[in-house]
């Protein structure tokens, strides 16, 4: 049952959710000509942890869906473009399913280690999946997936440190309780 003046649940989740998006896309089209820096798996993790691992994949497919369907730089091939959405919805879905890891830890600094740890695999997970795409798509297989090294290496290590230094800050704003509006009737 819900409080009187409490924002009604599934509201607030399209909310942050709305924002959140709005924001990371916001950061990622200045950064568009830096390659695999972005702040969208950061974004679809966070919303997973926050509304658990069915809504991450949601928000994983239909944020990467759009994102990578507008791109400015243009579309990649459909198999890259399938390729890209999994592995997002995937990041999205992974949020969800780590939070009981999360929840116990107070301290922000292993919060943060963890998170790291966390961005490292599902970067690594949606880089595989990409590359493997590309790959298998355009060939010769192993020079494009030797080719693709240093660029999952940027990618991995730019979401390793994004998700330590935003992660901790991010899961509280998104899961703290949201009190009701008081409002007296003065006579």
């Amino acid at each position: 049952r819900q409080e009187p003046g409490a924002m009604n649940p599934s509201l607030r989740r399209l909310a942050q959710s709305g924002g959140l998006l709005a924001a990371a896309f916001a950061l990622k089209y200045p950064l568009i000509g830096v390659p695999n820096v972005e702040p969208l798996s950061l974004a679809f993790f966070a919303l997973g942890y926050a509304h658990g691992a069915r809504w991450g994949l949601f928000v994983g497919i239909a944020g990467e869906a759009i994102f990578a369907t507008f791109n400015p730089l243009g579309m990649p091939i459909p198999q890259v473009w399938a390729a890209q959405i999994l592995g997002m919805a995937l990041t999205g879905m992974a949020g969800g399913l780590t939070r009981p890891f999360f929840d116990p830890i107070r301290s922000d600094r292993i919060k943060a280690a963890f998170a790291s740890i966390a961005g490292i695999g599902v970067t690594l997970a949606f880089d595989i999946l990409t590359n493997l795409a590309f790959a298998a798509t355009i060939g010769p297989f192993w020079p494009v997936m030797i080719a693709g090294i240093p660029f999952a290496a940027i990618h991995v290590l730019s979401n390793a440190l994004l998700f330590a230094l935003v992660f901790p800050i991010l899961s509280r704003w998104l899961i703290r309780p949201i009190h009701p509006v008081v409002t007296s009737s003065a006579p």
